[in-house]
């Protein structure tokens, strides 16, 4: 009876050898990726942090110069923005992240591709390193990750000088690609398609908001067979694709003295 038992006991030291390896390395891998988007979670929230407050600080600084030119907002814009972001974000982390996966911890973290207020009224933090695992595992080697904070700056406008100071300043209208009219308002209903599908068999029996039948789409309406087609309330095309281009809308904003030969819109056109 006992001869029978050691080879039952060897067999589980066996297995237990490979299974509790296996285990182990699941176990790192699994706390190792909680602690890089730990740590990613951290920079991000840093960053947010930092770039408000400097956003903070560019209206604090225009409303000390008394509106004058954002250009002149030196204590936060350029290198020296930079700089003063690097320091931020090192104050909120403290030491965290020299004890953390990130290589070469904090000094690892660089901002080199971040831009502040060059030109524009942007403020774009940039943090780039590398993070590895804090117990090195076969496999799973170091890697680059990126966070980011991308915010405009509260510089305000003059108002005397800004958006809606000329009584007399042109109108700003909205036209699509291909339309033939132009809209007073961005919620135009002939802007905003509606889009539902419909058997092919019943369109006939469809009617657009005008009473008008629908005919096929120039783009893929020669492809539609049995089954359903898309049509629009106010459209007179029924299409074959929920994709095609004919649906889309691509909207741009021109001034009233650049629509040409455009009509105003019916609905919104006055």
């Amino acid at each position: 009876m006992r001869n029978k038992e050691r080879p039952l006991r060897g067999s589980m030291t066996v297995e237990a050898s490979i299974v509790l390896p296996l285990f182990i390395f699941f176990f790192v891998n699994i706390m190792t990726m909680f602690n890089i988007i730990k740590v990613q979670d951290d920079i991000t929230a840093a960053l947010h942090q930092t770039g408000s407050e400097m956003s903070r600080m560019a209206f604090d600084v225009r409303l000390a110069q008394g509106g004058g030119d954002a250009g002149g907002l030196d204590a936060v814009a350029g290198a020296a923005g930079i700089f003063y972001a690097k320091g931020k974000v090192k104050e909120y982390l403290g030491d965290e992240l020299d004890y953390s996966c990130v290589s070469g911890g904090y000094d690892g973290v660089s901002f080199l591709w971040s831009r502040v207020l060059l030109g524009n009224d942007i403020i774009d933090l940039v943090a780039d390193y590398k993070v590895h695992p804090l117990i090195p595992v076969i496999g799973f080697g170091e890697f680059k990750v990126r966070s980011r904070f991308y915010g405009h700056a509260w510089t305000g406008y003059d108002i005397a000088n800004g958006l809606g100071a000329d009584e007399h300043e042109e109108e700003l209208v909205y036209v699509t690609e291909y339309g033939e009219v132009y809209h007073r308002s961005i919620d135009c209903r002939y802007l905003n398609l509606k889009v539902r599908s419909v058997d092919m068999g019943e369109l006939r029996n469809e009617r657009n908001s005008s009473g008008g039948k629908y005919y096929p789409c120039e783009y893929c309406g020669g492809k539609a067979g049995a089954g359903n087609v898309f049509i629009t309330e106010h459209g007179d095309k029924y299409h074959s694709s929920v994709n095609c281009a004919g649906l889309k809308r691509k909207i741009y904003t021109i001034r009233l003295s650049e629509v040409g030969g455009r009509r105003p819109c019916s609905h919104c056109g006055y």
